[in-house]
């Protein structure tokens, strides 16, 4: 099935929680660490800017009444640092600074115009939500290790998830859902035929013990050793997946079992792909380093290609058009918003 297809207005409030810190994160849990997560950073593709200053003034932004600050500009950027696996490349550090500078004037303009319609979040759907992000953690030792890590507190972090929620409330009352027919996904079907050709690919599952990007060489051993520990304990006949429940960082893939479903080439870091796809079925590899930490990985099975019948792509070409739509009328709202606001940048 093509690698785009997701879930609907989350994945553009995604792009915004970004940003500002932790937060709400994707609907499933705590935020993906596994090895092929959507470049937060996007330096590639984003277009010649004006130079940022190399020494930020103490206000970088006004909207309305609400200052963006400096310490809020470098956190949001930290953050996209982390989601992206990699340090900023200094070569586009103006495109990635206006592009996130960008998404919080549209974060605080989705914030002031919940306040004013009157948007709330039940306690009881953030207390959900607080325990969901919890959940996707092995257990309350690596939630707090983690909070460490996001340089927060249990409280901010529920303040962060209530305002993600007050943004998605709005979203929800102000920008409707939109409905796609069959016809349409049909017409969508045929016109990228080549979409639907899936290269074929393998399952996997692996065991991620994870790394900051800025770690050192002594936690870099000492991860590298457990993972040879978790190895050789795997040769000497123990279950992988259990290991993987029980020892793997990776929130997204830890509670299956370590599973990561079909992998097919491209998707994932090089040095991931190259290690996974040299493997045959039942194979595990070496330890094996990237920019999210160190991985155990086995390969359980290979699949061919073959072209997806549109009965079966249908639900999911639904969904990603609608998505699509849906995320072009919440760029509409937002400019709408910044029209009659009053906005000042500077830097």
């Amino acid at each position: 099935m093509p690698q785009w297809f997701g879930a609907s207005r989350w994945v553009w409030l995604a792009s915004l929680v970004l940003v500002t810190g932790c937060g709400a994160g994707s609907p499933d849990g705590a935020a993906e660490t596994s090895p092929d997560p959507v470049s937060a950073l996007d330096p590639v593709s984003q277009p010649t800017v004006d130079p940022v200053p190399q020494e930020l003034p103490a206000v970088v932004a006004r909207v309305n009444s609400q200052t963006i600050t400096r310490e809020e500009l470098e956190r949001a950027v930290r953050s996209a640092e982390i989601q992206a696996g990699q340090a900023l490349p200094s070569q586009f550090r103006d495109q990635v600074y206006r592009s996130v500078l960008d998404r919080l004037v549209s974060f605080q303009l989705l914030l002031q115009e919940s306040d004013a319609v009157g948007t709330s979040v039940d306690p009881a759907v953030l207390d959900e939500r607080m325990e969901t992000i919890r959940s996707g953690f092995q257990d309350t030792e690596a939630f707090e290790n983690q909070l460490t890590s996001w340089e927060t507190t249990l409280d901010v972090l529920r303040e962060e998830t209530k305002r993600d929620l007050l943004i998605l409330g709005l979203l929800e009352s102000q920008v409707p859902d939109v409905e796609v027919d069959d016809e349409t996904a049909r017409a969508f079907y045929d016109e990228h035929a080549e979409e639907f050709t899936e290269r074929g690919g393998v399952k996997a599952r692996h065991i991620l013990l994870g790394l900051s990007p800025d770690a050192g060489e002594p936690e870099k051993t000492a991860a590298r050793t457990r993972a040879d520990d978790l190895r050789r304990q795997i040769a000497d006949g123990a279950d992988f997946a259990e290991l993987a429940r029980t020892h793997s960082e990776d929130p997204g893939s830890a509670a299956n079992g370590g599973d990561l479903g079909t992998v097919v080439p491209g998707q994932t870091v090089p040095d991931f792909e190259t290690a996974l796809f040299a493997l045959e079925p039942g194979d595990v590899s070496e330890v094996v380093e990237t920019p999210f930490g160190v991985h155990v990985i086995q390969m359980t099975e290979r699949q061919p290609a073959r072209v997806v019948p549109f009965t079966e792509a249908a639900v999911h070409i639904r969904e990603f058009v609608a998505q699509q739509e849906q995320q072009a009328k919440t760029e509409a709202f937002i400019e709408g918003l910044k029209t009659k606001s009053d906005i000042e940048i500077l830097i």
